[in-house]
């Protein structure tokens, strides 16, 4: 079978689309072609404690034909909840089809939390052969030097070629998923394209009633969500995980809305945005519609299910959050007979034809890796690596995407997926059908494609991914991805924790009104920061930065 790299697969799956061809987005790409698999004489690659010896390679095909069972440990990869467990999973049962060997996977015990459960299988004497969780760089890098993981560097040219070629077609990937010490320790998920993955969503058919047009400023929105007071009784609501997110903080050229979030300035430098002025105006205008009725009060504790409800009774008129939200609430309203039309709105800019500054945008990867602990006896090792790179390959990424053609998806005359009934007419819908046969929804081992994404999303869904990544500068000021050093991160973790927490309950509290936004509570509320060393996680994270352009 003749492989595709990620330019190949791009152009074979894609139709034309947004791409956003900015920093960490593609802009750096090599000039990497397919990668030759060539023949060799035996050979030795050293390991980290023994030798493993190499026979002649040949071409990698699938399915790899093997009897060979890999264990896996995943909270990405959940089940459909029809299921009870992962062998009544299409897309579970079938990737041990598609690949030649057999999975096993096990999860977290339901009511446990990823992170709780992770912990708890670190303390186990013998380890799953995979482990694939949302990760950092610098927390595989003290598990390879702990022994936990192997190193999987020597490996990858030659026995995952798909993998090596994608990590090395563009610069930005490559930095992302090599260490600070430049290995690649994990199968990390990548993207086709970043995409803008969610944003301000509204009910088109009020604006319509009110002679409105799309809010785009401030002045905009303030008037926008008074109609809808004083017309419909509904406000601006969103779950609570949103609210730390980029919410109407473009609107005062602001980089987030609570959390601690770091930004790369318009001098180059990492900076953070609670200390900026733009900030605090930011906090003083949710102030304002707070106190005015134009915010829902549960805003700051309301779960998806509550939103999607009071969306569902006319409860809000706007809201922030997932494009899956979007898609739910016009399923919902089409299923209840109703009129109302939600669309997306853009991000909010400080004038009509300024460009926005943040939003919430994809990546070219996902903070997620796959790694093979040193459980994985080393025989076992090469049969492994070759499973992983499935999912980098044409039909993997198709697979791991869409499920089984013929069955879950079609291509139609362009060569572009199409999903068939059986999707189109699952009970549960795009999104619920998208995890019963595919395993893009949270985050593949291989690519999740743009076209998935709009895919299994209705239309009105995919035209708002465009809205919220339009006329946009946002990507000069993302953080990349970084590495820090075993010292620095030991730092950095403690202090990160506690000023997520402190701005996240100050941010409620100056909307909400119960901190003042005068100007002595807010150099009460600069010196509370600096003490909890948010001065030197800046600090850390412009050393990581340096370093990672200095890759």
């Amino acid at each position: 079978m003749m492989k595709k790299t990620f330019k190949q697969l791009l152009a074979l799956t894609l139709s034309a689309a947004m791409v956003i061809g900015m920093v960490g987005c593609g802009n750096e790409a090599t000039n990497n072609t397919e990668t030759q698999v060539v023949s060799k004489e035996t050979e030795t690659t050293q390991t980290k404690e023994s030798e493993t010896q190499v026979v002649e390679n040949e071409e990698l095909t699938y399915p790899l034909d093997s009897d060979e069972t890999i264990t896996m440990w995943t909270h990405r990869l959940t089940l459909n909840s029809d299921y009870k467990s992962w062998e009544e999973s299409p897309f579970h049962t079938g990737l041990s089809e598609m690949v030649g060997v057999n999975f096993e996977f096990s999860f977290p015990n339901e009511g446990v939390s990823s992170t709780e459960a992770y912990n708890l299988l670190m303390t186990e004497d013998v380890l799953p052969d995979v482990i694939f969780r949302a990760e950092e760089n610098s927390n595989l890098t003290e598990l390879e030097a702990d022994g936990v993981i192997y190193d999987l560097t020597p490996y990858l040219e030659e026995y995952a070629p798909d993998y090596w070629a994608a990590i090395n077609s563009d610069d930005a990937i490559r930095k992302y998923v090599t260490n600070a010490d430049g290995k690649v320790l994990g199968f990390w998920a990548l993207k086709d394209e970043c995409l803008s993955l969610g944003g301000l969503m509204i009910r088109k058919d009020w604006l319509d009633e009110q002679g409105l047009d799309l809010p785009v400023t401030f002045e905009d929105w303030e008037n926008v969500l008074t109609v809808f007071k004083e017309k419909y009784n509904a406000t601006f609501g969103c779950g609570s995980s949103f609210f730390n997110t980029a919410l109407f903080a473009s609107g005062a050229n602001a980089y987030g809305t609570a959390d601690c979030k770091y930004y790369i300035n318009d001098e180059g430098k990492v900076a953070a945005h609670a200390l900026d002025p733009e900030w605090v105006e930011y906090m003083k205008t949710l102030n304002r519609w707070y106190e005015a009725g134009l915010i829902d009060n549960d805003s700051v504790t309301m779960d998806a299910a509550s939103v999607r409800t009071k969306a569902a009774n006319n409860q809000i008129g706007a809201s922030f959050g997932a494009l899956s939200q979007m898609t739910n609430f016009i399923q919902d309203a089409k299923a209840a007979g109703s009129d109302a039309e939600w669309v997306a709105a853009s991000y909010v800019r400080t004038a009509p034809d300024a460009p926005t500054n943040w939003i919430e945008a994809s990546t070219p990867y996902i903070n997620s890796a796959a790694c093979i602990t040193t459980s994985c006896p080393e025989d076992k090792l090469i049969t492994v690596i070759k499973a992983l790179n499935y999912g980098y390959t044409e039909e993997g990424a198709m697979f791991w995407n869409f499920g089984k053609e013929g069955e879950s998806y079609t291509l139609n005359s362009k060569g572009e997926p199409e999903w068939t009934d059986l999707v189109l007419n699952d009970p549960q819908g795009l999104n619920g059908a998208a995890q019963r046969y595919g395993g893009a929804s949270s985050a593949p081992i291989g690519y999740q494609l743009a076209a998935f994404t709009k895919l299994k999303n209705v239309q009105a869904v995919a035209d708002g991914m465009e809205v919220w990544g339009a006329n946009t500068e946002v990507f000069e000021h993302f953080m990349p991805s970084m590495s820090l050093t075993a010292e620095e991160s030991a730092i950095f973790t403690d202090k990160q924790n506690a000023l997520k927490t402190y701005i996240s309950e100050m941010a409620q509290k100056f909307m909400m009104g119960t901190e003042s936004l005068d100007a002595a509570n807010i150099d009460k509320f600069y010196k509370q920061l600096k003490q909890m060393g948010i001065e030197e996680c800046v600090a850390i994270q412009q050393a990581a930065y340096e370093r990672y352009l200095a890759k």
